[in-house]
Parts: structure tokens; C-alpha cells; sequence
């Protein structure tokens, strides 16, 4: 085997793949952003017709070589780490194509935009029965593509592992077995101060004009790059990696001011993710950052290690003072102690960081008890209500308010939500890492100064895009593997008396 030339034409086609996907995500985005509905089918046949060409491009022989020329190298064998990135990329995406037969891929595709499309109408009119046909093909469409992944793994492990390939089902169990349980005792906890905390400061709105031109300050104190990205609005908001110097965040506006800076937080989080590979990242097709819970720890960390802090809103307070004048009678403490406050209640969107994990492990457990048998799709809708009167002690009103809150499931993100609850638990120990390296990196951050966390991230997460995996990447950021005890610290340094 030549080394050099067997990677030199990897690079090429691992270009030639990353540019394809560029272009199947730029029509997703007009197609959900701005384009008119009567174009709807004909921009879909077109990203089915991209991901035909992205198929070919690695169904072949040639790839085949490649991926087997290296099937058998350890680390050490690699001239770079870059190298290793790209062998792993591009094998991975060998053994999807050639174990996915096109036309379940492009069934899939369909059934992603047909049920995008359909939750929009359902959700709008509250209406889940219309939903579950589309809710029954995704899921069986799903399990169909586990099967011809892995037929010798479990349905839900495969899917899982196509967003978070590096954990088994049994070290999460383990996670959220440690977490799940404190943070229970600690929800009962706060009931001694709860009903102290006045939320109503923050129930407020404000005009549309003066809400669009809040948000895209907070983005321009996270630091967000205008000339790498665009915002847009939908209603339920998300970030598209377009191309390595292309993030597309979106919002939605019709919620209250404050839960949309909080949800403009979380995806400024994934866009800065998205455009910081390094250059020679770039020119590898590594960029965009690691799926799943890599990305969400992202957006997770700018949502709330920044965006629910004393510390941001103390530099940032002065902005919404400045746009809503009933702002200057209230003290930013005041503010601060009601985003913060735990209320149990029945979105996920807007949950406070310490109810959150509980929404997360309740889909995450519902999507196992699903393709274990133990739940049928007519049992969904009853399921959700009893586990969120179980877990949170609410009962949502509605399907809008209950199962239909989440856009994941209609298009394709089964077996993702885990990856927000890991997400939260390598916040905090990036949280650790970044003032053990910057001990006033918060203490700037109330000055308004956010280029210690910002620079830490950029160097240690940002830069390598999809060069490692995830738990490489962090292993390589903090010097060790993922470690609850820096989540369950943070939450009880913050919960136990606020």
C-alpha cells in the first residue's frame, strides 16, 4: 500500500462528500426557510438525488480498497492524526452505504420531510392521531435501518449509536442512574425556596423589532460571526451546518423575550461549533463538529454555563435596559434568580437546568421502551402524560404542549436525546477545565469580556471539527474521560440554596 497516495485520494473524496452534503443542506434551508410550498417535492427529489450522488461517491471499489488498506492500523500507524480522522470518516460512511440499501435511504429521506411537514400541521392543530401515521412509518422505517446497520445488536443501540457511536446503552444507563436520582432529591430540595422566586419579571414580552434586535446582540456578545452566519426563524428552532464557514441558527420569536435570548443562546452554541474547525480541518473534510451529544454539550454550555450566569447578565443586562425601559427598576440578581428558578413544568424548551435532564431521560427511556417492546405507538400519547405527572409532577394539556412539542422524532432524530443529557454533563467539566486554565474567565465574562471561554473552546473543541471522536475529545480537552462529578457539584453548588 502507498500511505501518501492512499490518503491524498481519500482527501479528495472525502472534499468531493462534505461538498455534496453543502449542498443537500443549503436546499434543506430554503426548503423549511424560503422557499414556497409548491416547491416543496421537487426540492426534496433533488436532496434525494444528492444523497444518491453522495452514495455512489463512496459505494465503489475504489473506497472499498481504501477503507480495507487501513481496515488494520492502530493509532500509531498514522502519520497524523488528521489521517486517522479521515480513514474513520470515510469508513464509516463506507459501511453505512453499503449495509443501507439506496432505496430504504432515500424512503427515509422522504419520510423525514413528509413528517417535518406533517408535525408543523399537527402541532398547529393539536392534533397527535393525524401525527401517528407518520410517527409509525419513521419508527418502523428506523428500525428497519438499525437491522441492515447491525442485525446482531439491539434496535435501539444502533440508533443511538448513529448520532453517539461511542457509548454502549449500558454506560448511559449508568450515567443518568447517577445523575437521575440526585437530581430528583435536590428537585424536593428547592421546594423550601421556590415559591420565593418571583418569575413573572421575566414572563414578559416585548415587540418583535425590539426582540430581533436583543437577540442579535447576545449573539454578538457570545462572540458569533456574521460573516460565517445567518440566523433565521422557525418554530422549532435549530442550527444547519451549511459548509465549514456556513452556520445557520435559527429562533423562534413568538416565545417571551427571555426564552428566546436563552433559545438563541443554545443554537449560537452549535453555529460557533459548526464554523470553528482549524483550516487544515477544513481542507481535510473533518469540519462541523461530532453529531449528538458533542454538538449539544456545545450549545448546552453557551445556554447555560454563560447564559443562565450572574456573571453574563451582569455585562449584558444594560442591553435590555437600554431596549425595554420597565427593565431599570429591576435589578439584574432579581432577573437572574427567576431564569433560574426550578419549575417542573412541561416543556422541555423552556425548563431550567436542573428539570431539564429529566425531560431528556424521560425521551430517552420512552424511545428504548419502544423498540423493546414494552411501549406500542397507541400508548405513546398516555405514556408521555403519566411519566411527566411521575417525573415532574405536571400533566401537559394538550398533545401541542405534550408529545408533539419536539420536532426530533418526525424527522429522523430517534435515539438523539441522550445526547442533550450527556451534552450537560461535559459542559461542566469543560466548565472545570476552562478555570483551572482561566481562573477569572468568569470573573471577565461580567465585564463583558468572553475571550477566555471563548479561546479555551475554540483550541480545545472547536478547532479539531471531526478529527477525533467524541470521547477523544474530551479525554484530550480535560485529561480524562467523561466524569459526572463535575455536573452533580455545579448542581448542588447552584440548587441547594439559591
Amino acid at each position: 500500500m502507498n500511505y501518501d497516495a492512499n490518503i491524498k485520494r481519500i482527501r479528495e473524496i472525502m472534499v468531493r462528500l462534505r461538498m455534496l452534503e453543502t449542498a443537500n443542506n443549503i436546499m434543506f434551508c430554503d426548503q423549511w426557510h424560503a422557499g414556497p410550498e409548491a416547491g416543496f417535492d421537487q426540492t426534496t427529489n433533488v436532496e434525494m438525488y444528492l444523497s444518491e450522488l453522495s452514495q455512489q461517491l463512496v459505494e465503489n471499489n475504489e473506497v472499498k480498497q481504501l477503507v480495507a488498506d487501513f481496515a488494520d492500523f492502530d493509532k500509531s500507524q498514522y502519520k497524523s492524526d488528521i489521517d486517522r480522522g479521515m480513514v474513520r470518516f470515510l469508513s464509516d460512511r463506507y459501511k453505512n452505504a453499503t449495509l443501507i440499501p439506496l432505496e430504504l435511504g432515500e424512503e427515509l429521506g422522504r419520510i423525514n420531510n413528509d413528517g417535518r411537514k406533517a408535525w408543523h400541521e399537527c402541532k398547529k392543530n393539536n392534533d397527535f392521531q393525524s401525527f401517528k401515521p407518520y410517527l409509525q412509518k419513521q419508527l418502523e422505517v428506523q428500525k428497519r435501518v438499525a437491522e441492515a446497520i447491525n442485525p446482531n445488536e439491539s434496535v435501539f443501540q444502533v440508533l443511538v449509536n448513529c448520532w453517539d457511536p461511542d457509548w454502549r446503552l449500558d454506560e448511559i444507563d449508568k450515567i443518568f442512574g447517577e445523575v437521575k436520582p440526585e437530581i430528583v432529591e435536590l428537585l424536593k430540595k428547592t421546594e423550601s425556596y421556590r415559591d420565593s422566586i418571583d418569575t413573572s419579571v421575566i414572563d414578559c414580552d416585548v415587540d418583535r423589532a425590539t426582540k430581533e434586535k436583543i437577540v442579535r446582540k447576545l449573539m454578538d456578545y457570545y462572540g458569533f460571526n456574521w460573516n460565517q452566519g445567518i440566523l433565521y426563524e422557525e418554530e422549532h428552532p435549530s442550527c444547519v451546518c451549511a459548509g465549514p464557514r456556513d452556520s445557520r441558527p435559527s429562533t423562534n420569536y413568538s416565545r417571551n423575550l427571555f426564552y428566546t435570548l436563552l433559545g438563541a443562546a443554545h443554537e449560537t452554541g452549535h453555529g460557533m461549533y459548526n464554523y470553528g474547525s482549524s483550516q487544515e480541518v477544513v481542507d481535510a473534510g473533518l469540519w462541523g463538529g461530532i453529531d449528538g451529544s458533542m454538538h449539544e454539550s456545545q450549545s448546552k454550555f453557551y445556554e447555560d454555563q454563560v447564559g443562565r450566569s450572574l456573571e453574563f447578565w451582569t455585562a449584558f443586562y444594560p442591553e435590555i435596559q437600554k431596549e425595554v425601559p420597565k427593565f431599570r427598576e429591576i435589578p439584574v440578581e432579581t432577573v437572574v434568580r427567576a431564569l433560574n428558578k426550578p419549575n417542573p413544568g412541561w416543556s422541555r424548551m423552556q425548563a431550567d437546568e436542573l428539570t431539564v435532564p429529566l425531560h431528556l431521560i424521560l425521551r430517552y427511556e420512552m424511545e428504548r421502551d419502544y423498540f423493546t417492546g414494552k411501549l406500542t405507538i397507541d400508548d405513546m400519547e398516555e405514556a408521555w402524560n403519566t411519566r411527566y405527572k411521575e417525573y415532574l409532577g405536571v400533566t401537559p394539556k394538550n398533545a401541542s404542549e405534550g408529545i408533539l412539542q419536539d420536532v426530533h422524532w418526525s424527522t429522523g432524530f430517534i435515539g438523539y436525546f441522550q445526547g442533550y443529557a450527556l451534552g450537560l454533563v461535559y459542559s461542566c467539566q469543560y466548565r472545570n477545565s476552562i478555570l483551572k486554565a482561566h481562573p477569572d474567565a468568569w470573573k471577565k465574562l461580567a465585564k463583558g469580556d468572553i475571550s477566555d471561554i471563548n479561546s479555551w473552546l475554540a483550541e480545545h473543541i472547536h478547532s479539531y471539527g471531526q478529527t477525533y471522536t467524541t470521547r477523544e475529545t474530551i479525554i484530550k480537552a480535560t485529561g480524562e474521560d467523561v466524569n459526572t462529578k463535575y455536573y452533580l457539584e455545579y448542581l448542588r453548588g447552584k440548587f441547594t440554596k439559591m
